[in-house]
C-alpha cells in the first residue's frame, strides 16, 4: 500500500478551516514537509511514526498561521504538502497545493466556501464604523478578489453644504496590490482628500465605501474619538480603531534611595505611563470585534508609535438591561511620551458658553 494524503484539504481555504493532516501508509515512518511557493521557504520537515497504518501533522493549522503572521502575509499561495516517497527510489512525492487566507476566527460560510463570503465583505468583522474626526487620517480596506479584476472602488459621500442641504457625491478610487506577493488589495481615502474632491466648505456625515458586493458604512459620530489605534487583526491586516472612552492615565515613577553625601537622593527612576480605556456603549458587533484589537500582537497609534496592550477584559453579551463595552489598557513602549500640546478635546466644560476657566 502506497502513502497517501486522505483527506485532501480545500485548495482555497481559510486558515481557520484548516485541520490536521492524515496519511495512510504501510511504512513504520514516513518523512513529510510544509513549504511556500519553493523548498527554501521551508515551513516544516519532520518524520512521523506510523500508529496503526496511519501518520497524522498535528496543528496544522497553527503551524501555518504561525508563518504567515511571520511573513506579513494575509494571503499565501501555494502551500505545498509532500511526503517521502520510498518505492521505485527515494523522492517527494507531491500530496497536495492549497491556497490560506490567514483568519483567526470560524466564519460562517455560505456552503463552507470562502469565495462568497470573500466576495461580500472586505477584511473586517465589521461593517459599519464612525469616521475619524483627524481629517489627514488614511483609512484603508483590504480586500481578496478570488477570481478575476475587481471594479474600481467607489465612496458614495453624503454631506451637507454651505446653504444646510444634504446632498450626495460618488467618488471613485483606484485599489492598489502586488499579485507577485499576496494577491491582496487595498484602497484608502481620507476626509481631508474627500474635502478636496467635494469642496472644503461642506460637512461630511456619511461615506459609504464599495467593492462589488462589498461595503463598509462610516458615519459622523456625535463626538470626536478619545483613542484612535491601528492593529493587526483576524485577517492580518491592519485595521483603525476610533473609540469614545473614558481615559485615564497612570504614572508609576518607580525609583530608589540612596543617601550620598549625608544627603537623601534618587537613582534609578524609571517612570511608566500607562492608560486605562473605559469604552463608550458599543454595538454587539463591534463588542464582537474589539477582542481583536485587546488580544492584537501589533497595536501602534494613528502616527505609526507602538504600543502594547497591558491588559483587557473585552466582553460582550445579549443582556437588554445593558449595553456592551470594553475596559483594556496599554503602554506606549517608548516611555518618553509626547506632551499634548494642541487644542483640549471639546466636552462640556470646552463648549461654548461654557469654559474650563472658572472665575
Amino acid at each position: 500500500m502506497a502513502t497517501s494524503l486522505n483527506p485532501t484539504p480545500a485548495a482555497f481555504c481559510l486558515s481557520s478551516m484548516l485541520q490536521n493532516l492524515r496519511w495512510s501508509t504501510d511504512q513504520a515512518e514516513v518523512s513529510v514537509r510544509l513549504y511556500y511557493q519553493s523548498p527554501e521557504e521551508l515551513l516544516i520537515e519532520t518524520t512521523l511514526v506510523a500508529v496503526n497504518g496511519v501518520v497524522q501533522l498535528y496543528e496544522t493549522r497553527e503551524l501555518i498561521e504561525r508563518y504567515m503572521r511571520h511573513k506579513g502575509l494575509a494571503r499565501a499561495h501555494p502551500i505545498h504538502i509532500q511526503h517521502l516517497e520510498q518505492d521505485n527510489g527515494i523522492y517527494w512525492q507531491s500530496d497536495a497545493s492549497l491556497t490560506a487566507l490567514y483568519c483567526e476566527k470560524n466564519l460562517s460560510l455560505p456552503g463552507g466556501s470562502p469565495t462568497e463570503w470573500l466576495e461580500s465583505n472586505f477584511l473586517s468583522t465589521v461593517t459599519v464604523k464612525p469616521l475619524p474626526s483627524i481629517v489627514e487620517a488614511v483609512e484603508q480596506l483590504y480586500f481578496v478578489q478570488p477570481q478575476g479584476t475587481p471594479p474600481n472602488p467607489l465612496l458614495h459621500v453624503t454631506y451637507i453644504d454651505e446653504s444646510g442641504n444634504v446632498e450626495t457625491s460618488d467618488v471613485e478610487l483606484t485599489a492598489s496590490y502586488n499579485p507577485s506577493a499576496t494577491n491582496l488589495f487595498v484602497c484608502e481615502f481620507s476626509i481631508d482628500a474627500l474635502l478636496t474632491e467635494i469642496g472644503d466648505a461642506v460637512q461630511i456625515i456619511g461615506v459609504t465605501a464599495s467593492v462589488g458586493n462589498r461595503h463598509m458604512e462610516y458615519y459622523r459620530p456625535a463626538r470626536r474619538e478619545h483613542v484612535a489605534l491601528r492593529f493587526l487583526n483576524a485577517f492580518n491586516v491592519m485595521e483603525s480603531a476610533y473609540l469614545n472612552a473614558v481615559v485615564t492615565r497612570k504614572t508609576d515613577d518607580n525609583r530608589k534611595l540612596a543617601i550620598v553625601s549625608g544627603s537623601l537622593a534618587h537613582y534609578d527612576r524609571k517612570p511608566v505611563t500607562e492608560y486605562e480605556v473605559e469604552t463608550a456603549p458599543l454595538s454587539f458587533e463591534e463588542a464582537n470585534w474589539i477582542d481583536q484589537l485587546i488580544t492584537s500582537p501589533e497595536v501602534t497609534l494613528l502616527d505609526g508609535t507602538p504600543v502594547v496592550i497591558t491588559d483587557g477584559s473585552p466582553e460582550c453579551h445579549n443582556n437588554n438591561s445593558e449595553m456592551n463595552a470594553a475596559k483594556f489598557s496599554y503602554k506606549e513602549l517608548d516611555q518618553r511620551h509626547t506632551v499634548a500640546t494642541a487644542q483640549q478635546a471639546a466636552n462640556i466644560f470646552t463648549v461654548p458658553p461654557h469654559s474650563y476657566q472658572f472665575n
